[in-house]
């Protein structure tokens, strides 16, 4: 590494999501990247604080008293746990977790370039050199195309996803990830050159509180790519909403290993050319048209009917008008339900 450049934990400037107050760093090791493999951020003026476990900083009080025992060697003990309320609980997310761990990679080259870029009028090298927030990374496929592009990236999850997150990215010095709400972010104002949000923002606790505390830590002058289910229009794309809601309300419902074995079913069966035609029209075993195997298939599938709590659909200009009322914010594309804005 670079001495001249500093990896990206010590280039970020870290804050206290619950009071705003600064957060010390106390690194006790690296990897080889100088990536903080243990250690805490402390609370400017507290003995409170927030522990980094196997690359990842533990940045909400749920997950700050998970790993309560990795604060004892610094003499520090977590924000008090009424503090949580602040914070999208983690077992919202659990299904997430569970998914991205069993399966750990699955986007193609294709794909990644067509989501992550192609999609929002991007060309991969307009990336290199940005400072990027990933926010919800999911199992951090995004975020390895990102530095492949020659970024530096933020991954955050609020699951347990980011620990397959930072087994892929931990060797890289561009690279650091939290396990943190992106509703409410420890990062200052003003952070990032970009901010990437691709399906995300409907699983969160609140669509416009996210857009804005997205749009805070992008600096002025930089681009968000963010995307949101889309509320069905037309009388066919309802009726395939209604029977995706049916199914998921089922589906949902049941032990995650239970679920994960029927998607897995509803994804055989949709792959039958004519037996499953049905499943295909219907949208209750999704598409997609960069990836055509099955396991991909049944991840889709599990991801759309997971037992996570939020999952919500918004018109193209409901989702609009949530970054109109940002004061700062102006929106440079919009397709559907993606849009590209930037900050001033």
């Amino acid at each position: 590494m670079n001495p001249a450049q500093p990896n990206l934990f010590d280039r970020l400037r870290w804050r206290d999501p619950l009071s705003g107050k600064t957060l010390i760093p106390i690194i006790t090791a690296r990897t080889p990247a100088g990536v903080p493999i243990v250690g805490a951020l402390q609370i400017e003026g507290t003995q409170q604080g927030y522990p980094i476990v196997d690359c990842v900083a533990r940045l909400t009080v749920e997950a700050a008293h998970t790993y309560g025992e990795w604060l004892q060697p610094f003499s520090l003990t977590p924000p008090p746990m009424q503090s949580a309320a602040h914070f999208q609980s983690a077992e919202s997310v659990d299904s997430f977790g569970f998914q991205w761990s069993w399966r750990g990679k699955f986007r193609s080259f294709d794909d990644l370039c067509w989501r992550v870029a192609t999609r929002f009028d991007r060309q991969p090298q307009e990336f290199r050199g940005l400072l990027v927030l990933d926010a919800g990374a999911g199992a951090g496929d995004q975020t390895g195309f990102l530095l492949e592009c020659g970024a530096s990236v933020l991954s955050a999850d609020l699951s347990q996803a980011i620990d397959v997150v930072a087994k892929k990215h931990r060797l890289n010095p561009n690279w650091f990830g939290i396990q943190g709400d992106i509703t409410a972010l420890p990062i200052t104002d003003g952070s990032f050159d970009l901010v990437y949000c691709e399906g995300v923002i409907q699983h969160t606790r609140d669509s416009a509180v996210t857009i804005a505390e997205l749009l805070r830590v992008l600096r002025n002058g930089g681009t968000i790519l963010a995307s949101h289910y889309p509320s069905p229009q037309t009388v066919k794309q309802k009726l395939s909403h209604a029977a995706v809601i049916a199914t998921r309300n089922w589906l949902s419902r049941l032990p995650r290993d239970k679920a994960l074995l029927i998607s897995g079913l509803l994804a055989g069966l949709a792959s039958v050319p004519i037996l499953g035609w049905p499943l295909r029209r219907s949208g209750i075993v999704p598409q997609d048209r960069h990836m055509h195997d099955f396991g991909t298939m049944w991840t889709n599938t599990y991801d759309m009917h997971g037992g996570h709590a939020f999952q919500r659909y918004l018109l193209p200009q409901e989702f609009r008008a949530m970054f109109d009322a940002v004061s700062g914010c102006q929106i440079v594309l919009q397709k559907g339900s993606q849009i590209v804005a930037t900050k001033h």
